[in-house]
């Protein structure tokens, strides 16, 4: 079956998201690769993307090593790799610091974090949109697994997809570190076609 998209859920870290990802892009060759953690880079030329490899810098959010091995399968296999989200995930100074330390934000943290999540999630889907438009081929589309849960707006208003989820033992999804090291990954399909 073709699909139009397929989503790879990132965990930002706590397992090797990168080497389900390359098993995935190697074997659909998209045109476009959608990446969360590239913020608002967007690598669709040679020299953009040897700018980005010798700048080394991503931003405050995200650390050029958490992207650097996707960054240079692309770029090897001549890939556009675009950015989907905001510079630093649109969070002020005082958001980075504690969601970058883990600390306990305020009531109103919490309620800006909300209202900026849901802003991501709409650039997220008008993003997806824009790039399926430019290309015949399934766009792999890599962002974290929470933005993927049932009901989330991606998997609500896109149609044809497939989407790939790190899962625990007992197959639930993984959205955030889990002690069991025995993890698979599991397909859900959209129902329109």
């Amino acid at each position: 079956m073709n699909f139009s998209f397929i989503f790879i859920g990132s965990t930002h870290g706590f397992i090797d998201d990168f080497q389900k990802q390359k098993e995935i892009i190697e074997l659909t060759k998209p045109e476009f690769v959608l990446c969360e953690e590239l913020e608002d880079f967007k690598l669709d030329s040679k020299d953009k993307f040897d700018e980005l490899l010798k700048k080394s810098k991503i931003s405050n959010m995200t650390s050029f090593n958490e992207v650097e091995e996707i960054i240079r399968l692309c770029y090897k296999n001549h890939i556009k790799l675009i950015g989907i989200d905001f510079h630093n995930f649109g969070f002020n100074e005082g958001l980075q610091k504690k969601i970058k330390s883990q600390e306990e934000l305020t009531k109103e943290e919490e309620e800006e974090l909300n209202k900026i999540t849901k802003l991501r999630e709409e650039y997220h889907l008008s993003k997806i949109l824009e790039y399926k438009k430019k290309t015949s081929r399934p766009i792999v589309i890599l962002v974290g697994c929470w933005h993927l849960r049932e009901k989330s707006l991606l998997r609500e208003k896109v149609n044809n997809y497939k989407v790939i989820l790190p899962c625990n033992k007992e197959g639930k999804p993984l959205f955030s570190p889990d002690e069991d090291k025995n993890l698979s990954y599991m397909e859900i399909v959209s129902n329109e076609y």
